[in-house]
């Protein structure tokens, strides 16, 4: 019995050691996907520099692949972004593909925490299946410096926008994808900003791309009433912690006046954290504590360069011709509907034609999964050609 109790560790043990050394060499490929080096960064954005099949479980109708890609930044700097391409199998023929681009919420601002380094990264796409039933091509980036060198840029407009264009035009480089010119952008939360941001740039940054639609789901707009709203909530603290660092990297602004040293360590532990999944929401949770009793030394709002930025990196207009939909729900606590509602009414003066849908008992944790049905119906209205629900005379008054 003893000898056969020795077996079978020794079997176990040999079967940790193969799951171990599969996970490291899997580590080692995907960590040389990345890997920029050697590439021609200077190529034209939206470039496609790599790209590789990725496995889908047997229910998606579809295939994937995850891309790496030209971008640039806000200042105009040439940089990579990778992310992940789905075609479903009900697509049309090639020329007639229809493109939804894809921008996902917060997941974290370390490099590691990439949708598409995730072991199923389709799964974090919010109406996956219909948009597959749909039969379009779906471009999900991960925005630079997720998964590539960084560093990433949480909320800065400029450059998760033409981040989110350009993986439209890589996209449609991989071999066997294809598509038409035609296009719909569709983001939740962080992902909703960077959609309106894309929204108002792509008849100038892309004028050989045709918008047809542009859908988000609680977006941030005004960061400057979303900061002053959130500060004293713990999600709203961990999202300041994560754009205030995040932005200190991407500006090279120093934050050693905003927080002192002993504040810098746990806003540098909060952002060590990825929080797309429950265990990294937990741990993020006992990171911020800390923070609940003593964090800022003064309010971004009050002093140049935060001011400033804060006010760059807000939603105004879009000055775009493509109809908007907007989801908010009435329970969000982060992104406030009052707030939302406020920048309808800009769009609507601006003589933007947007369909807002405002979904009571909603929270920011789940309007996404409520509303992503009707976001996606819509999408697929504007692309059939069908006229759009106005809701500015109600949205106005």
């Amino acid at each position: 019995m003893f000898i056969r109790y020795l077996q079978v560790l020794r079997w176990l043990g040999g079967c940790l050691l193969a799951v171990f050394v599969i996970c490291i060499c899997a580590e080692a490929r995907t960590s040389k996907f990345y890997d920029t080096s050697g590439l021609r960064m200077n190529a034209s954005h939206g470039t496609l520099l790599r790209y590789e099949p990725l496995k889908l479980p047997f229910f998606y109708r579809a295939k994937a692949w995850r891309i790496l890609y030209t971008t640039q930044d806000y200042a105009g700097r040439p940089v990579a972004s990778s992310g992940v391409v789905v075609l479903s199998e009900y697509a049309p023929p090639a020329p007639e593909r229809r493109i939804v681009a894809w921008a996902h919420p917060t997941t974290g601002t370390s490099r590691k925490c990439a949708p598409s380094l995730r072991s199923s990264p389709v799964d974090s796409i919010s109406g996956i299946n219909d948009l597959i039933t749909g039969g379009y091509i779906v471009v999900a980036t991960d925005f630079p410096g997720l998964g590539t060198d960084g560093p990433f840029g949480l909320l800065i407009g400029k450059s998760q926008g033409q981040a989110v264009i350009d993986s439209v035009r890589a996209a449609r480089q991989v071999p066997g994808v294809g598509g038409s010119n035609r296009y719909a952008l569709w983001g939740y939360s962080m992902g909703g900003h960077s959609a309106l941001f894309a929204g108002g740039m792509s008849a100038t940054y892309a004028p050989e791309l045709s918008l047809v639609a542009v859908a988000a789901t609680a977006p941030p707009t005004d960061l400057s009433e979303l900061l002053n709203d959130d500060i004293r909530s713990t999600d709203g603290r961990i999202l300041a912690a994560m754009v205030l660092s995040s932005w200190s990297k991407a500006y090279g602004v120093s934050m050693n006046s905003l927080v002192d040293k002993e504040v810098g360590r746990i806003v540098d532990g909060v952002n060590a954290i990825c929080i797309d999944d429950l265990a990294g929401k937990l741990s993020v949770l006992t990171a911020e504590k800390p923070l609940a009793s003593r964090f800022l030394n003064y309010d971004p709002n009050a002093s140049q360069p935060w001011k400033g930025l804060l006010q760059q990196n807000s939603l105004r207009d879009i000055s775009g011709k493509a109809p908007v939909f907007i989801s908010q729900g009435a329970d969000d606590k982060l992104v406030r509907s009052s707030v939302t509602r406020q920048f309808i009414r800009r769009l609507c003066r601006s003589g933007t034609l947007v369909t807002y849908n405002f979904v009571k008992e909603a929270d920011h944790d789940n309007i996404a999964r409520l509303s992503a049905a009707s976001a996606i119906a819509w999408i697929g209205d504007r692309f059939a050609g069908n006229p759009s629900a106005n809701s500015c005379e109600s949205a106005t008054t």
